[in-house]
């Protein structure tokens, strides 16, 4: 009976270590599908913020571009600066940013330049005239080139969008007005929407963008050119490796999964990236996926013909 009663023991235990397993391997199984699934819910759902995040991103240069053709052509400031009467230009200029600030809800900054590509008058600074722009800021002498308006994401002192218009008279060149955004509008769009937006502009562009020296740095590649953002989501992006990125793709680090593009100026030249974020529900398993594709009609100059 001894030998039975041993038998049965081993076999119980057998059986006990076997359902232990069975349980273990189950667990593990319900674990790795939950996984799988929360990490294709949040790819999609990245992926479907980067398509939003480019096409906000193209309706705001459409919406600068549009209004500095209509600056351009505004009969009040063209008789003020025909006229060289500054002071009647910057006040008919910044109540027309006051005006359609109202309107439509969004800040931005007007640049007027004299037909020598010098500054004529800043709507931020009325003291400030005179400064030649040629050799360092390229889209003016496109515009200035081909009479066309063009709009693109630029370097100048920062980094932002620039539409600029011609001012023509008699189908000569006689300046240009420029339309500056910054990226907070696109900021607000995307938090409605549950992502913070990080504008990573490359380093070797500081010595143009000297308003930005004193940002947070980045892998001592980048540097972070818009000043509100998400401080926990930084902390984790600042941890990353984003010395690889391709041109389009995501990334996770910590508990927030990143999606970026490329930025690119009117020759096709990369000026840095656009990333945004999103804090996961479950932690993810970490995982970076870059690609190429083509992005120019996003993410570099647009000149209209």
């Amino acid at each position: 009976m001894q030998i039975f009663d041993n038998i049965s023991k081993k076999i119980d235990k057998i059986v006990l270590v076997f359902a232990f397993i069975v349980l273990a391997l189950s667990f593990y199984f319900v674990y790795t599908l939950n996984q799988s699934y929360t990490k294709k819910e949040a790819v999609q759902s990245i992926d479907n913020a980067l398509l939003l995040t480019r096409n906000l991103l193209e309706e705001q240069q459409q919406h600068a571009l549009s209004l500095s053709l209509l600056l351009a052509q505004d009969k009040s400031f063209l008789k003020a600066y025909y006229h060289d009467n500054r002071k009647a230009a910057y006040s008919i200029i910044n109540h027309k940013i006051k005006s359609l600030k109202k309107l439509q809800g969004y800040s931005f900054d007007v640049q007027v330049h004299d037909k020598n590509l010098h500054t004529y008058l800043r709507s931020w600074d009325f003291s400030i005239t005179g400064i030649p722009l040629a050799s360092f800021r390229e889209g003016l002498v496109l515009v200035k080139k081909y009479k066309k308006p063009l709009v693109s994401i630029e370097v100048g002192k920062r980094l932002n969008i620039k539409a600029i218009s011609p001012i023509m008279k008699e189908e000569k060149f006689q300046g240009s007005i420029e339309v500056i955004e910054n990226f907070e509008h696109l900021r607000e769009k995307l938090s409605e929407h549950g992502y913070t937006l990080f504008m990573l502009l490359d380093k070797r562009y500081l010595s143009i963008a000297t308003t930005l020296i004193h940002q947070p740095k980045i892998a001592e590649h980048f540097i972070l050119a818009n000043k509100i953002y998400d401080k926990n989501a930084f902390w984790d992006l600042k941890n990353a490796h984003v010395t690889t990125l391709g041109n389009y793709g995501y990334f996770t680090h910590g508990q927030y999964l990143f999606g970026y593009f490329e930025l690119k100026n009117f020759h096709n030249q990369s000026l840095g990236y656009c990333i945004i974020a999103a804090e996961t529900k479950a932690p993810l398993l970490a995982e970076e996926y870059h690609r190429s594709v083509s992005l120019e009609k996003n993410s570099s100059g647009i000149i209209i013909q």
